[in-house]
């Protein structure tokens, strides 16, 4: 299935992640669950944009990381999530002057890496 699904559309790919990440006391993998969140980002999901956020954000499955959930809920608002706009300002009061900087920074990458670069 897993081979497959890297072939899926992202929409398959968040539902994979939300498998994972909501699976219960047995089948909950963060680590999993953010694969499959990140391959669903890259291919454009805002939903999976935004799982991502917060995953960085609580530092489920990664390390806490408030630039790069910064970036991935900023993407997802370029792509007008309302959902992920609310998240962004959250996030963004937790953060310092230098980390805001690079989120700015890794959002326009990850904007222009990943969701221009699909629209080509």
């Amino acid at each position: 299935m897993v081979v497959y699904a890297e072939e899926r559309s992202c929409t398959t790919q968040f539902e994979l992640g939300e498998l994972y990440y909501q699976g219960g006391d047995k089948t909950c993998d963060y680590r999993q669950a953010h694969h499959w969140y990140k391959n669903a980002a890259i291919n454009g999901s805002r939903r999976a944009q935004h799982r991502l956020a917060a995953m960085y954000a609580r530092g489920h499955g990664v390390t806490q990381d408030f630039p790069r959930a910064y970036a991935w809920c900023k993407v997802a608002v370029f792509l007008n999530s309302r959902r992920a706009k609310r998240k962004l300002d959250i996030i963004e009061s937790k953060m310092s002057f230098q980390q805001l900087r690079r989120g700015r920074w890794l959002a326009q990458e990850y904007y222009d890496k990943f969701i221009t670069h699909r629209s080509k």
